[in-house]
């Protein structure tokens, strides 16, 4: 039984593609949804879901709980301890031992280290070498490459169209400048991909954009961080990364590890086109 919520977040994306229609359906709502699931009843949450109350039930068995209610208790736990704003984010800096350090750039750097370190670890561990390598192949018979990613994911999107660029590739970056952004997906066509990023919780432009180069048989490949991620069923390539945490400021040395390693090989096999 998972003792804290990321644990059982962890243990439910893992073990999704083994659970039934209905117990999928569960498992979309509450990794969506983990507010409602701490502080909803039984009741609301099953009609929010649209599954029976017993569904739930048998959803915390599959992970070992004793009742559904057992299971809502670790999600009130990571709720009531959690710091979601920036503003609590930059508290809980402010209250930490690092902070008040004479060398505090030195002992943040330790700690942003350490955690990087073990997240590479884990996404070299649990990568899948057959999407990176048919990911490099959709890009090597593009014609145009797009690449989208807003926010978080943009210094990503925007460093791969650069380096694709120096590669020789034909890039388009999607920046949105001047909000055209549909004027930008209406140069796209089935010969050209779209390589396209997204984390948690899912900026709507990139899902748009990806729903629209989709109808026109454009090929996707995405750079997300779930199997419950909406590009997941869209794509005709996912890649999925896990990336550090500290006090919830999420870090991109992962990602752009990803992005690396698609450039070499890249060079690796260039493009016939």
């Amino acid at each position: 039984m998972a003792e804290d919520q990321l644990t059982l977040e962890h243990r439910i994306e893992q073990e999704f593609a083994s659970l039934s229609n209905r117990l999928q359906q569960v498992a979309r709502f509450i990794l969506d949804n983990p507010n409602s699931i701490a502080f909803g009843t039984a009741a609301s949450i099953a009609e929010a879901a649209g599954v029976h109350g017993s569904t739930l039930v048998r959803f915390a068995h599959a992970f070992d709980f004793e009742g559904f209610s057992d299971m809502q208790q670790v999600f009130k736990h990571k709720l009531i301890s959690s710091t979601p704003t920036y503003e609590s984010r930059v508290q809980s800096v402010l209250d930490a031992p690092e902070t008040h350090d004479d060398q505090c750039g030195l002992s943040w750097l330790k700690k942003i280290t350490a955690a990087n370190e073990a997240a590479q670890k884990s996404a070299l561990d649990k990568i899948d070498p057959e999407a990176l390598n048919l990911a490099i192949v959709e890009l090597q018979k593009a014609s145009i490459i797009h690449v989208q990613g807003v926010r978080r994911a943009f210094p990503i999107a925007s460093y791969f169209s650069y380096v694709l660029g120096n590669l020789g590739y034909r890039a388009h970056l999607l920046d949105s400048v001047g909000q055209m952004d549909r004027a930008q997906c209406g140069l796209m066509t089935k010969d050209d991909a779209l390589f396209a990023i997204s984390f948690a919780p899912y900026a709507p432009e990139t899902i748009e954009t990806v729903t629209q180069a989709k109808s026109k048989g454009v090929k996707i490949i995405a750079l997300t961080d779930s199997v419950l991620s909406p590009m997941v069923e869209i794509a005709d390539v996912c890649i999925k990364v896990k990336e550090a945490e500290i006090h919830s400021f999420r870090s991109l040395n992962s990602s752009f590890n990803i992005i690396q390693a698609l450039m070499l090989g890249l060079i690796h096999h260039p493009s016939q086109t």
